[in-house]
């Protein structure tokens, strides 16, 4: 099968390319390799891009804070579509096009407006990659991608890229709050009152369970590791597979350690400014390995760093680094240390010059 050709393609087009689709809601190695080229050869389609994957954003997060504009512009998409879709399906849609508009135009709770949604793409792309669960939300970013969610409490999790975040989708007042991490995000969280006492915020983690009542933090669960950096407040740590484990109190500046393999959690002093970077769209690195400095770039952006020597790995570097442009990243650091870099698609060879 002949592949597209993208240079051609609208907004409304990559909306409504499952390839697109796929790099957007789950990203692998090869999506990100052959998207990312794709756009160095073609700048003058980065707007329509942005604009495709908000949309698709949207529908996947938003449900509730998208504005008139936002669901007349989707609903334009999703039009384009219906179009497409005439002549092999014309009385189904026909028959259903209008009960739909007046869908996606009233303020259903987010729940429906999904639903919704979920047929009508079904309709229009023939099996669109939606994951909407009834009972949860899962909302995972793209590498490179930071995102700012507002859970149902009105806490807020900036999400780092290549991270996803679960969270049920039936809070209430009377029962504490769960969600769950894969990859890096903070959490500004917001405190709650119920008749019994506060409600506890609870991360739940691969090895730690986080317990807070309201307080802002950082968590990593990177290559099976967890490390969480308190910024504010105060946080409980428990062993979700050990009940027996004492539980660890945390105090603003604790950095907490668990490795993989390893039960003890180990508890440091550090400056949260050097975990929390991120979110201001830096890399903060303070005698940091080379090799460290790698494992980052894979972890939030996908790229691979090859060293040609050990020795090199293990050089280290401090200072602040734009996390937004890769390029002058990568040259920032190829001339603090008088190097050479080769790029093969998605990995960048260094040796000394």
């Amino acid at each position: 099968m002949k592949s597209p050709d993208y240079s051609q393609y609208s907004m409304n087009d990559f909306v409504l390319d499952e390839s697109f689709r796929r790099w957007v809601f789950q990203p692998n190695e090869q999506t990100m390799s052959f998207w990312h080229s794709f756009m160095l050869r073609h700048p003058d389609k980065q707007n329509a891009i942005d604009e495709a994957s908000a949309i698709l954003l949207h529908l996947r997060v938003h449900y509730d804070d998208l504005t008139d504009a936002s669901q007349e512009r989707i609903w334009q998409v999703l039009d384009t579509a219906f179009d497409r879709q005439l002549a092999a399906r014309t009385d189904t849609i026909e028959r259903d096009k209008p009960i739909l508009r007046r869908l996606i135009s009233y303020p259903f709770r987010h729940w429906q407006l999904a639903a919704s949604l979920t047929g009508l793409l079904l309709l229009a792309g023939g099996g669109w990659a939606y994951r909407h669960y009834w009972q949860r939300q899962e909302i995972h970013t793209r590498y490179g991608e930071l995102l700012t969610i507002t859970l149902p409490d009105g806490s807020e999790v900036r999400l780092n890229g290549n991270s996803t975040l679960t969270y049920p989708n039936d809070w209430t007042d009377r029962d504490d709050r769960e969600v769950w991490l894969e990859g890096e995000a903070f959490f500004r969280v917001t405190k709650k009152q119920a008749l019994s006492g506060r409600l506890k915020f609870i991360t739940h983690t691969p090895n730690l369970d986080i317990s807070v009542l309201g307080t802002q933090f950082n968590v990593n669960t990177r290559r099976g590791n967890t490390l969480v950096m308190l910024s504010e407040g105060k946080v409980q740590l428990s062993n979700p597979n050990d009940k027996k484990a004492p539980v660890i109190l945390m105090k603003p500046g604790d950095l907490a350690t668990v490795q993989t393999g390893i039960e003890q959690v180990s508890i440091t002093p550090a400056k949260p400014q050097i975990h929390t970077a991120w979110t201001k769209h830096q890399f903060a690195f303070e005698d940091t390995p080379l090799r460290e400095i790698a494992q980052q770039l894979s972890d939030t952006w996908g790229i691979t760093l090859v060293f040609e020597d050990n020795a090199l790995a293990e050089r280290r570097f401090t200072g602040n680094l734009s996390s937004q442009d890769m390029e002058t990243l990568i040259t920032t650091l190829t001339t603090a240390f008088n190097l050479q870099a080769d790029r093969e698609g998605n990995r960048i060879i260094l040796h000394r010059l």
